[in-house]
């Protein structure tokens, strides 16, 4: 039986090392503060043993390119740019957000200020582009190579793309479930899906090998935002690093509150749509009312019913595949975690 946590951690120390050597070169304050943001290190640049993320892209995207090749290390480069793409994100949407934590410790602009931690991100994101430029052209071809840059940066467009739809959302009350799955395949699908298809395509050219694991990364990353919808009002503080009461606090549009708009009626609805046209932030007793809200609805089981759902078809594409090994075998494990992980 394969632990999730020990597949995360699969190939960690090779993803930090060829990210840590891309820092190496850069100067002492982006490579302190980067390395602060994927916890690395302290707030004093000082090593640290936790507050690291999941690796989650990277570990999808070398698993499946292991599955194919029986190999990793020449997909390292794109490991590394996946992760510094993801985290580039986070940096950006905390100071979006206004995000007090991530990962149970205070998030970089609270430290550093918002127009260095800008240019933080802006710097994460070019190196992960450096990082794609280290791709072997003597192990992949040119075209390959091209394929997979494009890849990732259709990736970047729609994750950007998805940001500001959700930030539009949170100014409007007439959003629907087919409008939120779309956000969410821009801002977190698209990429967990480039994770997956980039490792087939750099592995193989065979077309229904990469199209089934086109559908699983596609399915895969929608499974796994609605189940991180679930943990943002039910979740763990502990397990998650995260606050459940900042997505309600701050109104945001996540598919749990987008079914209560569709499904609460008479007084309960009215007071419900009230509170999400008024400005400010929910206060604790509005929270209360809204957790209730959901409660009486059961929205909690729909979210996890959808969820479960892309979860399904993400299997039926994995299993097109026919290959049985390690890496394929741990791919079905991390994607069975995924849909009902608790962090």
């Amino acid at each position: 039986m394969y632990l999730a946590k020990d597949i995360l951690n699969r190939y960690t120390l090779e993803v930090e090392a060829t990210i840590q050597q891309l820092l190496a070169e850069t100067l002492p304050f982006l490579r302190g503060t980067s390395r602060y943001h994927l916890g690395l290190v302290d707030r004093d640049f000082q090593p640290l043993d936790n507050g690291r993320g999941k690796m989650l892209r990277p570990t999808l995207h070398l698993l499946v390119f292991e599955a194919i090749c029986g190999n990793y290390q020449a997909a390292l480069p794109v490991a590394a740019a996946l992760e510094l793409i993801h985290s580039f994100s986070l940096v950006h949407d905390d100071v979006e957000d206004n995000g007090l934590e991530r990962r149970g410790r205070a998030t970089v602009w609270t430290i550093w200020g918002k127009e260095r931690t800008i240019n933080i991100g802006d710097f994460l994101f070019a190196l992960a582009f450096k990082a794609l430029h280290q791709l072997d052209l003597t192990q992949f071809s040119p075209q390959t190579v091209i394929e997979v840059s494009r890849l990732v940066s259709g990736a970047c467009v729609a994750l950007t793309e998805g940001q500001e739809l959700d930030m539009s959302f949170e100014t409007g009350l007439d959003i629907s479930v087919e409008m939120y799955l779309d956000m969410i395949y821009r801002k977190t699908g698209a990429l967990i899906e480039a994770s997956v298809l980039s490792g087939a395509k750099l592995a193989t050219s065979d077309p229904q090998v990469i199209a089934a694991y086109h559908m699983f990364g596609r399915n895969i990353g929608l499974a796994f935002q609605v189940r991180d919808d679930i943990l943002g009002i039910w979740g763990d503080t502990h397990q998650t690093g995260k606050s459940v009461s900042d997505d309600l606090r701050h109104k945001k549009k996540t598919l749990p509150i987008i079914y209560a708009f569709s499904q609460l009626t008479g007084e309960r609805g009215e007071k419900f749509r009230a509170m999400y046209a008024q400005p400010n932030p929910l206060t604790d007793s509005e929270i209360e009312f809204v957790r209730d809200s959901l409660t009486v609805i059961q929205a909690e089981a729909y979210t996890q019913k959808i969820a479960t759902q892309y979860h399904e078809q993400a299997f039926i594409a994995l299993h097109q595949v026919k290959l049985v090994n390690e890496a394929q075998a741990q791919l079905e494990a991390l994607a069975l975690f995924l849909v009902n992980r608790t962090y």
